[in-house]
């Protein structure tokens, strides 16, 4: 759905329809997203999509606490059981099929006896992740899903066929680049029709804005900056372009950077719980490779997608920060390597 190209010089084209997937968590979340955007809006025009977006992440994390509470519930109730887990691992030392089965079966007896679900510390993240997928989607694809940002685009779009003479001849060569041949060859787009041109408008980097704007004789620009301006008003988050895709650039680069730092302290508060529980020498050594390796992941995806996609991830990590502090605080875990206090 979205490559690291853009890192390297590559620019961004027109998408297709979400699939079967990503539309229903995107129209879900869209929906969503408006409606606070529609809140925001009446109390701030400049950056009132950015503002959302964190408001939106606080809701949902809100709403997902008591899973968070039920995750730390497991956690700790898989550290109660370590020992007898310890004394079954020990008890089948072959490595073969049979004994394998024998340990599995008492070890799901020990999980059944004692109430414990081994994957319910899971279930956050099989709910945040299709979050993701969705909101990844609403950024590179804004204008379908804020209905005020949604009308900016159609009112430009419009100006722009209607009123601006000659305006194929220098749209044509704008445009043309920023539409996948596929598309061009089943004649998806045309740029005569307002709710396509959108989807070019969407794509189109600032030098894209400005070539047009150079095009257009003077006496027909007024009406066009006008809504040009109102549409970075919405979009622009201090500095910070939320649709377009992150990079490496200035001020961009500020959004992995924060996105690495805020996930290496969510880790670490995260670990100390895990590391807490682990009572495998191996288990604590791949818990600590974990804590590295997903923090810098975070960062190269970061760079790879929408500014308002890294902004939702560093609104996460901060909220969870928060969160695990007041958990490790519970279990009396005050570092990493630390025993909670029964």
């Amino acid at each position: 759905m979205f490559g690291l190209g853009f890192i390297f010089g590559g620019q961004r084209m027109v998408q297709n329809e979400p699939g079967m997937f990503i539309g229903p968590i995107a129209a879900v979340f869209g929906v969503i997203i408006d409606f606070i955007f529609g809140i925001v809006y009446n109390f701030t025009v400049y950056h009132s999509l950015g503002l959302s977006i964190i408001l939106m992440t606080l809701i949902v994390r809100s709403l997902m606490l008591p899973l968070a509470f039920k995750q730390q519930k497991s956690m700790m109730a898989m550290q109660r059981l370590n020992p007898e887990m310890t004394k079954i691992r020990k008890k089948y030392p072959n490595k073969d099929v049979e004994s394998q089965q024998k340990m599995n079966a008492e070890i799901q007896k020990l999980y059944k006896e004692n109430n414990v679900n081994p994957f319910g510390g899971c279930l956050p993240l099989f709910i945040q992740m299709p979050l993701f997928f969705g909101l990844s989607f609403i950024m590179n694809q804004s204008f379908l899903y804020v209905s005020r940002l949604g009308d900016l685009y159609t009112q430009i779009s419009r100006y722009l066929i209607n009123e601006v003479p000659g305006y194929t001849n220098f749209m044509v060569p704008l445009a043309l680049p920023r539409v996948p041949q596929r598309m061009l060859d089943n004649q998806e787009i045309d740029i005569s029709i307002p709710e396509q041109m959108n989807r070019i408008l969407n794509v189109f980097e600032p030098s894209d804005w400005n070539a047009m704007f150079a095009s257009i004789p003077d006496q027909y620009l007024p009406p066009l900056l006008y809504l040009y301006e109102q549409k970075l008003a919405i979009e622009n988050f201090f500095g910070l372009a939320l649709t377009e895709v992150t990079g490496l650039g200035w001020p961009g680069i500020v959004i992995p950077i924060l996105a690495v730092a805020t996930a290496i302290i969510t880790s670490k508060l995260t670990m100390a719980m895990s590391l807490a529980v682990a009572n495998d020498e191996r288990m604590r050594q791949q818990q600590k490779m974990m804590m590295v390796i997903m923090p810098v992941m975070m960062g190269v995806m970061t760079i790879g997608l929408p500014t308002g996609v890294g902004i939702f991830w560093i609104t996460t990590s901060v909220f969870q920060i928060v969160q695990q502090l007041v958990f490790n605080h519970r279990a009396g875990i005050k570092s990493i390597g630390n025993t909670p206090v029964s």
